[in-house]
């Protein structure tokens, strides 16, 4: 089955350009800049006049509730919806039912991503205060990293000693993605809150809350710990131009395990 794609801008390492794309079966075999056809002989020709033509996004974050929490979506209906959106690969969290923080889950998921799965996948392997030892035998050719939730979010997967961060710091070798919020911070604003609110704050006072102070609080340990290691680090759901200058400032996003 060969198809052509054509007069589309295609978008494709660095450059965007006019052109046509050939693909053979399953995957592209020539691209042709311009507005000259192609000269192959065509099964089916789609014009991409007025639009763009990218490659596949690979999304690095999304949270596809399966196992255990499929009353709010599962990697079936999840996928449909990535490809249909130009998404051909994901990386999934670990804050399901059972969490992805043991080998047995994580094979779970890879096996129920294999029967139902519509695009390419893989799975972030979970990090808690006393799972370190299996960071060796996970595939860095498989999974894209270990999430660390340095502040409490879904699933209740709080890493907040000091002991098991450095742990998990010096010991991963593939990229650590982390949640960074100070806890400590958190409980006290919460309490000031309440004190001031009622038992049940209005959600407007969530920045107050879940404070500029406490995303920075955690980031920048998160950068001391990378720094210290030479850890990569990801940091997900960054809040504050403080923390981002945080992170140019120690260079930390070039680090690279030795």
């Amino acid at each position: 089955m060969r198809t052509v794609i054509q007069g589309g801008r295609i978008v494709n390492e660095g450059k965007i350009f006019d052109g046509s794309i050939v693909v053979e079966d399953t995957k592209i075999s020539k691209i042709v800049e311009g507005n000259t056809s192609p000269e192959v002989v065509a099964d089916e020709v789609i014009n991409a006049s007025g639009c763009f033509i990218l490659p596949g996004v690979i999304d690095d974050h999304v949270h596809f509730r399966e196992p255990g929490l499929t009353e709010k979506a599962d990697i079936d209906s999840e996928s449909r919806a990535a490809a249909a959106g130009g998404v051909t690969s994901y990386f999934d969290m670990p804050n399901t039912v059972p969490q992805t923080t043991t080998l047995e889950a994580l094979e779970e998921k890879f096996a129920l991503a294999a029967q139902k799965s519509h695009v390419n996948y893989s799975f972030f392997f979970g990090a808690t205060n006393d799972n370190v030892a299996l960071f060796d035998q996970l595939d860095e050719h498989r999974i894209p990293g270990i999430k660390l939730f340095m502040g409490s979010s879904t699933g209740n997967m709080l890493v907040d000693r000091r002991e098991s961060l450095e742990r998990i710091f010096s010991s991963a070798r593939l990229p650590i993605m982390a949640h960074c919020e100070d806890t400590d911070i958190i409980n006290r604003n919460m309490t000031e809150a309440k004190r001031q609110y009622g038992d049940d704050p209005e959600v407007r006072h969530h920045p107050e809350i879940r404070s500029e102070e406490a995303c920075y609080e955690s980031t920048r340990l998160a950068v001391e710990l990378a720094k210290k290691h030479q850890a990569r680090l990801h940091i997900a759901h960054l809040t504050t131009a403080k923390e981002l200058e945080l992170i140019s400032m120690h260079n930390v996003l070039r680090l690279r395990r030795r």
